[in-house]
């Protein structure tokens, strides 16, 4: 009783629109609490089949954390451009990319000419850490304090979405353990994007981050302190994402709606900065370890409902989405076997 009293307060206090984007507390199940785990893998089924956005709160990852890495991002992004060049993305897929380097090649949710995204971006895997040695980002010299932000903040919501793999799993009708050896830490491809998007206005068909689907299996995004956000509901409709304080907003990705056999929606959404602020964003991309086979889930198809996709290693997944959807200037993104 008195937890849908508390969500019937959340929904008043942070309304969307008719399309209610769901808001998730994982406090009683990261605490154990008998049937938990159920009742909020109930609400999350809901939350990927029907919109595939949602946000989460009392999720255990300090507050500090984030705006720690957001003021370290900025300290980044003053930097100099020609000291920021040499960082630039490397054959791994990690690094930096200037304004208007990235253009979506393919997608479909534009309406007009594809303009590459006004923002710069910096692209980071984990290469600290056992068996983390292959992975090296190409770090800002001199900045040690965004390094360690970029570690902590990293490693606590990394050790988030490993705790919630449970959840995603009984909501799809599968052991609770289904996900474990698939998300290893140390072993997984997660990536964290740090990007900033500037207060300039944009011209016709510009996006700060243009329209889009995540490739990941889910992502976890800090909420940011300005507006921007904005999502493609069942409906049709951009709708604007409200700002939920120590909220993160958790989003499905194509990985996962291929592996559910297309039962999990991965929403397009994009990015407009019109607060007249600097706006930092810095989602985490979880993905799986890059053998990890995307087979359609035993529980996602049936004789009346065959698997729509051949079976595809992580990181073979992860390279195709890639080359398919995005391109650099002047360079096409390649992501190398060994990774």
């Amino acid at each position: 009783m008195q937890a849908d009293q508390n969500a019937a307060e959340r929904r008043a206090r942070y309304p969307v629109s008719d399309e209610a984007v769901p808001i998730l507390d994982l406090g009683p199940f990261l605490a154990g609490e008998d049937g938990a785990a159920e009742k909020t893998a109930a609400e999350l089924r809901s939350a990927l089949e029907q919109i595939g956005f949602f946000y989460i709160l009392n999720h255990g990852v300090d507050s500090t954390l984030r705006d720690r890495l957001l003021e370290q991002t900025a300290a980044f992004y003053r930097l100099p451009l020609e000291r920021k060049l040499p960082l630039r993305m490397n054959a791994y897929g990690v690094g930096y990319v200037p304004r208007r380097g990235e253009l979506l090649k393919t997608s479909p949710y534009y309406t007009g000419t594809k303009k590459p995204d006004v923002c710069e971006v910096l692209i980071l895997q984990r290469d600290w850490g056992p068996g983390s040695e292959t992975r090296q980002n190409p770090w800002p010299d001199h900045m040690p304090l965004f390094r360690q932000a970029v570690q902590d903040f990293f490693e606590a919501t990394e050790d988030l979405a490993i705790q919630m793999m449970p959840l995603y799993a009984l909501a799809l009708g599968l052991e609770r353990d289904f996900f474990a050896q698939k998300f290893r830490k140390y072993k997984a491809l997660n990536a964290l994007r740090v990007s900033y998007m500037p207060p300039e206005t944009l011209e016709e068909d510009e996006f700060h981050v243009g329209p889009h689907t995540d490739g990941s299996f889910v992502t976890l995004l800090a909420t940011s302190d300005q507006l921007g956000l904005e999502i493609l509901s069942p409906s049709g409709q951009w709708l604007k994402m409200p700002l939920v304080p120590d909220a993160f907003v958790v989003n499905s990705g194509d990985l996962l709606t291929r592996w559910s056999n297309g039962r999990v929606r991965s929403t397009p959404h994009r990015v407009m900065n019109t607060s007249g602020e600097d706006r930092y964003s810095i989602p985490l991309f979880v993905q799986p370890t890059a053998d990890t086979i995307i087979d359609c889930l035993p529980t996602c198809c049936g004789p009346d409902n065959p698997p729509q996709e051949p079976p595809i290693a992580c990181v073979d997944y992860l390279r195709w989405f890639m080359q398919e959807n995005f391109a650099l200037r002047e360079r096409s993104y390649d992501r190398p076997e060994s990774s």
